[in-house]
């Protein structure tokens, strides 16, 4: 990995800085889903000539295409916005909660926005917030994999980096400059508004550092015995310290996701081991931690459905996003119109800024295409893990974890809002790029997709 990493070409080394620089400016700046100051600013316009510039590798490459399920999937997801913020026909109205917002709005004497969109600058702002995301999954795309592999190891390092400072944040006034967020109390956040947020991205990292860990420990002979130290090390560390901290976080889901993704990982990692006793004993220890971890979800999700909030709200969600069918009422409006039509149950001293469910809430602003793009992004998850799954071992050792890490942030979406924050929306990009490109590499080299079948040589 080392020689590969260090033979980069001088184009692979723009995208590994330019891609780090905007997954550094995401994390450090972007850990709000609602506060975008100038270091948000300054990402989404570092991101206009990122895009530029893999257009233009793009349209140098000779022969070949990229994968056009996670091709249709970006384009797509562009789109809405742009397609929410066209001129409505003059008297169409395309709901019955868009009627009723606009019979209340005449009683006042308010014109509804003549759009699609019922907040055009918050459509608008959501376009704009997409673009380093579709940067960093260009950028990454092109990366080679002894590079892609380098960048996961960054990641890594930002969530120690972000767990560092929430550590320091516990021992600071609540207007330290340690506290990126100084109106809510330290928490463990780090770089995050929500330390729930700062659980995801320590759920991200501790299912990174599975797979190579598993890897050096397979390996017992043969160079490099230093490095596999090292790595071993390493990954032990971040585990510690995720484990660890992720209780402290508050958040259950955190704590759950973190054990289902690490024991998968070894447990699908370990299917590649040569010896049959040291296979079974890895997906033995997988699947009985699996079967915990699923077995505290379901007692989680008994609590959340009696203790908490979040239950009601995503069931007034629903209802309200059926009003709103089949156009959605526009990317960036749940604030405002939740609060115009919110049960009176729900109506608290304190507004409302998500659902709590992705899926739901991209149902309310989104519509009909929101479920398309679903679908979409559920087909190229399932493309992907079937072309992955043809790589020999060795060659999936990036995209395992990976794509495992995607599953985990999508199933923390189901009761929370990750990819509403800049930074880990960069992130996700990142690793969906990673699993793109293995899973194109399986599908489109003849030897990649006879590997499988074939015998794997010791190094």
């Amino acid at each position: 990995m080392q020689d590969e990493t260090l033979a980069l070409d001088g184009r692979s080394r723009i995208n590994l800085a330019l891609a780090g620089l905007l997954l550094v400016m995401a994390v450090v700046t972007g850990g709000s889903s609602q506060q975008a100051g100038t270091g948000v600013m300054l990402l989404q316009l570092a991101s206009l000539p990122a895009i530029a510039w893999v257009i233009g590798q793009r349209l140098a490459m000779q022969g070949g295409r990229w994968p056009p399920l996670w091709t249709a999937l970006i384009l797509a997801l562009l789109a809405i916005p742009l397609l929410q913020l066209l001129p409505m026909p003059a008297g169409f109205v395309m709901s019955d909660g868009r009627a009723l917002l606009q019979q209340d709005l005449a009683q006042v004497g308010v014109a509804l926005p003549a759009r699609w969109t019922l907040a055009p600058d918050a459509t608008r702002a959501s376009f704009f917030a997409l673009l380093p995301a579709v940067a960093i999954f260009g950028l990454v795309f092109f990366l080679p994999s002894g590079a892609q592999r380098a960048l996961l190891w960054g990641i890594v390092a930002l969530a120690m980096a972000s767990l560092l400072l929430g550590i320091l944040q516990l021992g600071a006034p609540q207007e330290s400059a340690l506290n990126p967020y100084p109106q809510w109390q330290p928490a463990m956040s780090g770089f995050f508004a929500n330390p729930n947020h700062q659980a995801t991205l320590l759920v991200i990292a501790a299912t990174l550092v599975s797979a190579p860990l598993v890897s050096a420990l397979k390996t017992t002979a043969g160079p490099g015995a230093r490095r596999r130290g090292v790595t071993i090390a390493i990954s032990v560390f971040v585990l510690l310290m995720a484990m660890t901290a992720l209780p402290l976080t508050g958040s259950r889901a955190g704590v759950i996701l973190c054990v289902l993704a690490c024991a998968l990982v070894v447990g699908l990692h370990g299917a590649g081991s040569r010896g049959a006793n040291r296979r079974r004993l890895l997906l033995l220890a997988s699947t009985v931690a699996v079967s915990l971890g699923l077995f505290a979800a379901l007692r989680w999700m008994q609590v959340d459905a009696v203790d908490e909030l979040r239950s009601p709200l995503r069931a007034a969600t629903v209802d309200i996003a059926m009003g709103h069918a089949p156009a959605g009422s526009g990317m960036g409006s749940y604030v405002g119109v939740f609060e115009q039509e919110a049960p009176p149950a729900m109506l608290m001293g304190s507004y409302v800024n998500h659902a709590h469910n992705e899926y739901v809430q991209w149902l309310l602003e989104a519509g009909l295409p929101a479920l398309l793009v679903m679908a979409l992004g559920a087909c190229a998850l399932a493309w992907s893990a079937r072309a992955i799954w043809r790589l020999p071992a060795h060659r999936r050792s990036a995209a395992l974890p990976a794509f495992v890490a995607l599953l985990a942030v999508l199933g923390h979406s189901f009761v929370d809002y990750p990819l509403r924050t800049p930074a880990l929306l960069a992130v996700m990009a990142a690793l969906a790029a990673i699993v793109a490109k293995a899973a194109h590499a399986a599908g489109t080299t003849p030897a990649a997709r006879r590997s499988h079948t074939l015998p794997i040589k010791a190094p």
